[in-house]
């Protein structure tokens, strides 16, 4: 990939996600705790895909790249939320904050606890099946780089190639995508999928997976 290629990319992921930001801000979750909680949660993975992109933007690699992690993270517990969380768990997560909520809040289970619940919920099996293939491939690299280690170190030195770095893109592309899917679910209306759907229509050479 040359330099003229890659900065295409960039610019047309900025499109992207300008297009799932216009959309997710004409949506409101159905009026229910799960569903408000779940919400929320879906809107702290879009703020890091945001961010990602903006600090990939100035160059600021490692500290982009950490970002995956979370982002992942908060998509993978709103569907928990929405499909797999007990009530006391949604509970816990809708308080405001304090040291009694906090506490609560520790009981929220690890990310790959989170994914063997929703393996035995209701949730599509299709956006479940990709959470697992996501985590599979992506997982050490994610937790390197979100701890300070050898990865960010040993690029600290030899530098993010571009190839390197788009391909990087395009999962969290993917996972702002599916974080789209999950908002328009929140919003209890079907219709709302259809712009999801055209999204990745219009944007598929910034996704390496399909969001159905």
């Amino acid at each position: 990939m040359n330099e003229q290629e890659f900065f295409h990319f960039i610019d047309r992921s900025i499109a992207f996600q300008a297009e799932v930001g216009g959309n997710v801000s004409r949506l409101a979750p159905v009026p229910e705790v799960r569903f408000m909680v779940a919400f929320q949660s879906g809107l702290i993975a879009l703020e890091h895909s945001t961010a990602v992109l903006q600090l990939i933007r100035s160059g600021l690699f490692a500290s982009s790249f950490s970002l995956f992690r979370p982002q992942f993270e908060s998509l993978v517990r709103g569907i928990w939320l929405l499909y797999a969380a007990t009530d006391t768990a949604v509970e816990n997560l809708a308080q405001p904050l304090s040291v009694e909520s906090v506490s609560k809040a520790n009981d929220v289970p690890m990310l790959t606890r989170m994914l063997d619940k929703l393996e035995k919920s209701e949730a599509p099996t299709a956006i479940v099946a990709q959470l697992q293939q996501y985590k599979e491939a992506t997982w050490k690299s994610m937790n390197s780089y979100a701890h300070g280690g050898i990865h960010p170190m040993a690029r600290t030195l030899s530098g993010y190639p571009a190839q390197l770095t788009y391909e990087a893109m395009r999962n969290s592309n993917a996972v702002t995508a599916l974080t789209a899917q999950l908002m328009a679910i929140l919003s209890g209306d079907p219709d709302n999928m259809v712009p999801v759907r055209t999204l990745h229509n219009d944007f598929i050479d910034c996704l390496p997976i399909a969001v159905s």
